[in-house]
């Protein structure tokens, strides 16, 4: 016997009202399939500010030190 002649024995049991149950239940399972199928993680290095600051001639450890001490001053 398949998986799902199983389910259809045992679905068969049921109330009606627990079947309608069963069947929100699928539909549940079938969105969190999808939703999952769907978000793929992107590469940072695919971003448009990705390397922005590549051809500065900008110390960018300095240029964030400089920052922060302008914070600290306020």
């Amino acid at each position: 016997m398949t998986l799902t002649e199983q389910i259809q024995k045992q679905l068969t049991r049921l109330p009606v009202e627990k079947q309608s149950e069963v069947l929100d239940f699928i539909s549940f399972l079938q969105q969190r399939v999808a939703s999952s199928q769907t978000v793929k993680p992107r590469s940072l290095k695919k971003h448009p500010a990705f390397g922005s600051w590549k051809n500065r001639k900008i110390d960018a450890v300095q240029y964030q030190q400089d920052l922060r001490a302008e914070w600290n001053r306020q």
